[in-house]
């Protein structure tokens, strides 16, 4: 959103941005700067207050035309003209909130507000999987209309996980070569990245009959965790499309002061020609060709080069391919010098293929807080079809009306990162957490690619799940923190 200096005193263009709730989320400088709005702007504000109280107020040259952007997901942007005679010449430059990296906001509210209704399908789907379960279990519907079922069913959870990725490939794409992506290099431990990994497209392999193996590894390294796991993600994914028997393996090997992290799979592998054209696409700089690689493999190029990484890739017709990514290694020794992500890095759920839906859950008091009714409403239904005793609320202001004086205990609470309210969903965790005798775990559940948002998810030491979630992998994640799960 970087634009040419205006008679406004500030530079950029002149934007409001608002949630699906109808509230301003963000503007940039140049809004701020407009006299008929200065000062007057604070988070939260319904655009219905901003459309009665100040515009209709406004004398003659008061307010630039303004343009009104529906966004697909839900929410606006208003943008104002800027141009000489739309404003007062005697209106000098009021003081002016600096917002970092509206644009980037902007994209984050876009993505997050899309993924809202694919969580819900996905979990709805999962509940309507469980229900034709227990039809076929209490003899209600045939076996051969219960697989019919479960096969469209399974179809609906692929094409919602394709929307997913791709909603997830377009945003990062062009945050990327806007440059609004910048990486927060710090100390991991890669076995984090690889079991957040696991845990989010272990069902996807599961559903097309697949093996997916993902080998531990102890290595600390130096990179944007969030970024090297949205690259490897492309990559799986890859390998995932190319692949229709066999399996894909995850694992890496120590070259020198490197981690090598291969994705390898059985597919139908690559000629010698086409190899080499892949590795010229793989070379060229960011923004150059990538057509021929498609979307994922352009979006992996273009974080391999943001993040200083070495790529490389093998193949033999027939035989399947390798992707290698080349990562350094941490000159700190064991966990010293890690920040506190690692260890909430630490805490990453096992794989889904360790509970596998056994795992009894019935009778877990959960309480769960999520401002998206869809999502609210289907999460209650997932975890109401696994036997959970579920309390659900929008914000945590509401969690502690519903929980009373003297609330009972709870055995497990997952929340949402933005909520309604002045309290993110970890500061809800935290705060609620103090009403009770004794420790409860948590879990943040959210759509929010914003990456300072992301940051402080994870440096606050509760699991990380990002929606549409698959039913299973949510699953796994409440048997882990229940503590059932020995691994």
């Amino acid at each position: 959103m970087k634009g040419s200096h205006d008679d406004a005193g500030s530079a950029g263009p002149a934007l409001l941005v608002f949630g699906t709730d109808g509230r301003l989320a963000d503007w940039t400088p140049a809004a701020a700067a407009l006299p008929l709005l200065a000062g007057r702007l604070s988070a939260g504000m319904p655009a219905a207050e901003l459309e009665a109280s100040l515009f209709p107020s406004a004398g003659p040259h008061m307010v630039p035309d303004r343009k009104v952007l529906r966004l697909a997901g839900g929410g606006a942007v208003w943008r104002f003209d800027l141009s000489a005679s739309s404003i007062s010449a005697n209106a000098g430059p009021p003081a002016v909130r600096r917002m970092p990296d509206p644009a980037d906001r902007l994209f984050a509210a876009a993505s997050h507000d899309l993924r809202q209704p694919l969580a819900a399908l996905s979990l709805l789907i999962g509940t309507l999987d469980g229900r034709l379960d227990a039809g076929v279990a209490e003899g209600r519907v045939a076996e051969s209309r219960s697989g019919q079922g479960r096969d469209l069913l399974h179809s609906m959870a692929q094409a919602v996980e394709s929307m997913r990725s791709m909603v997830d490939g377009h945003f990062d794409l062009v945050r990327l070569e806007s440059g609004l992506m910048e990486p927060d290099i710090r100390t991991h431990a890669v076995n984090g990245v690889l079991m957040r990994l696991a845990l989010e497209v272990a069902p996807r392999f599961a559903d097309r009959g697949l093996r997916f193996s993902v080998m531990p590894c102890s290595a600390m390294v130096r990179t944007d965790s969030a970024l090297l796991e949205r690259l490897l993600h492309g990559l799986v994914a890859n390998a995932l499309r190319g692949t229709v028997r066999g399996r894909v393996l995850l694992g890496c090997r120590l070259r020198g002061d490197r981690l090598r992290v291969e994705v390898w799979d059985s597919g139908r592998g690559l000629s010698s020609q086409r190899l080499a054209a892949l590795r010229t696409e793989l070379a060229k700089p960011v923004g150059e060709g990538g057509g021929a690689l498609g979307l994922d493999l352009t979006l992996v190029r273009g974080l391999a080069r943001k993040l200083g990484l070495g790529l490389e890739v093998c193949a033999e017709e027939g035989r399947g391919t390798v992707f290698a990514v080349l990562v350094p290694i941490s000159v700190e020794h064991g966990a010293e010098g890690a920040d506190a992500s690692v260890q909430a890095e630490s805490t990453a759920v096992a794989s889904p293929a360790s509970d596998g839906g056994t795992t009894d859950i019935s009778r877990t008091r959960i309480l769960v807080i999520e401002d998206d009714p869809m999502v609210l409403a289907a999460l209650e239904a997932l975890l109401g079809q696994w036997g959970c005793s579920v309390v659900g609320a929008d914000s945590y202001d509401m969690a502690v009306e519903r929980l009373g004086p003297a609330p009972e205990h709870f055995h497990l609470i997952i929340s949402d990162l933005r909520l309604k309210g002045a309290a993110n969903g970890i500061v809800a965790i935290r705060q609620i957490v103090k009403l009770f005798d004794r420790p409860v775990p948590g879990m943040i559940l959210t759509g929010d690619t914003d990456p300072k948002r992301l940051r402080e998810a994870r440096l606050s030491g509760y699991p990380l799940l990002h929606k549409p979630v698959a039913p299973l992998a949510l699953r796994a994640a409440v048997v882990r923190l229940l503590g059932h799960d020995p691994l």
